[in-house]
């Protein structure tokens, strides 16, 4: 039986530390509510008392200058869970009371009422009560006025314990992200510097690999001259993968400086490099192009990587058709390409903007949309894909309006 009784204790006080609340300053509040328990009964002494493992602590305390006194002086462990008012007319002559609590400046507490404060699990948090030094009696209406005064005391614990317990899981969220971001910094570094090393010897090797085929054309066979063409290739697609995360890497890692730029000289500079001589590929600018505010090498970039990406998965019976246009939405401007290609499955369009994901039988290294998600998280914007499965696809970037 004692055991439970001390586990319960031990539940208690582990309920009661969630609010903080101990050796905490003076507060008006609970210092008005004292005051005006103490008026309504009619008692010198009104008192707001917490018991902890060894002692009796007041958060508030009305007539009395005590902060705290030894846990054996106090009634209000004898108060329980009973929700009424615990009442005790006269210690002296009282069989409950087997030595009346002493107050500071020697003298007996002779009357005693007070109310538990339980809280919504069931745990004796505090006690709203009051104090004389003589034998007294609580009217009726004075108990009921005690009563509702307990409950906002327990008010007053509960948005306090919120508010504790609000702080420490933002002040958690903080070193989170905190912790987050140097992990990230540390990744972004990791795939800079791999990136970067692994460059060189990959040139190297697709050198010497383009030479030897070409030095031993005459001896080799076609399965051999196929092997040779596969390393190429391979180093290439190698290479190309490399780049892009190099790219990614800038993006990821670098502040960007934005400015006020002209989008139709960018868009139509842009398609130029991409169209060549190719004319399966047909572009369509809708003039005139709103302004962007924007970083102008990341604008350039998606771009780009928006157009390459349809022209990797143009159909191959139909002319490719790849439109621009912005629209103004007042909060933010959106840049709009639109293709008749192959389209993208519903359940692989997520995917798309995902690093190293593919979508089968695309080509590229799959993560120029990458990318562009990056670019537009860095300027404080969104891209947007809907997409039909052989109509085509639209891509849609939301860069914020900000004023200059």
């Amino acid at each position: 039986m004692e055991s439970i009784l001390i586990a319960e204790e031990e539940l208690r006080l582990s309920a009661l530390y969630e609010y903080n609340i101990l050796d905490t300053e003076n507060e008006e509040v609970y210092d008005q509510l004292t005051e005006l328990v103490a008026n309504i009964c009619d008692t010198p002494i009104a008192l707001i008392s917490i018991i902890d493992e060894s002692r009796e602590w007041f958060k508030s305390r009305y007539g009395l200058p005590d902060f705290e006194k030894p846990r054996s002086w106090t009634f209000c462990d004898e108060i329980g869970l009973n929700e009424g008012v615990f009442e005790v007319k006269d210690t002296l002559n009282d069989d409950r009371v087997a030595y009346p609590p002493l107050l500071k400046d020697g003298t007996q507490v002779i009357f005693y009422a007070g109310v538990p404060i339980i809280n919504a699990e069931g745990y004796h948090i505090a006690t709203l009560c009051v104090v004389d030094r003589q034998p007294a009696c609580l009217r009726d209406e004075q108990k009921v006025q005690l009563k509702i005064l307990a409950k906002q005391v327990l008010y007053l614990l509960e948005l306090r314990k919120s508010h504790y317990v609000k702080e420490k899981l933002l002040r958690q969220s903080i070193l989170d992200a905190k912790e987050l971001e140097k992990k990230n910094k540390q990744l972004e570094q990791f795939v800079y510097t791999v990136s970067h090393d692994l460059k060189a010897p990959l040139i190297t090797i697709s050198a010497f690999a383009k030479t030897l085929a070409k030095e031993l054309e005459a001896s080799t066979n076609e399965k051999q001259k196929h092997r040779f063409t596969r390393i190429q290739e391979n180093t290439s697609q190698m290479g190309g993968l490399l780049t892009d995360l190099l790219e990614l890497s800038r993006v990821m890692s670098q502040a960007i400086k934005r400015e006020l730029l002209n989008t139709e000289l960018i868009v139509n500079s842009q398609l130029q490099e991409l169209k060549g001589d190719d004319e399966h590929i047909n572009f369509i600018v809708e003039s005139p192009l709103e302004y962007i505010f924007a970083n102008k090498t990341l604008l350039s970039r998606c771009i780009l990587n928006v157009c390459n990406y349809a022209i990797q998965n143009k159909s191959p019976d139909n002319v490719l058709n790849i439109k621009v246009a912005t629209v103004d939405h007042g909060s933010h401007i959106s840049l709009v390409i639109v293709d008749n290609g192959l389209g993208i499955a519903e359940e692989d369009q997520k995917r798309v903007f995902c690093i190293f994901e593919q979508v089968e039988k695309q080509k590229g290294t799959g993560m120029g949309l990458c990318i562009v998600k990056a670019a537009m998280e860095k300027h404080g914007g969104e891209i947007q894909l809907t997409s039909t499965l052989g109509i085509g696809s639209q891509l849609e970037l939301k860069f914020p309006v900000i004023s200059v």
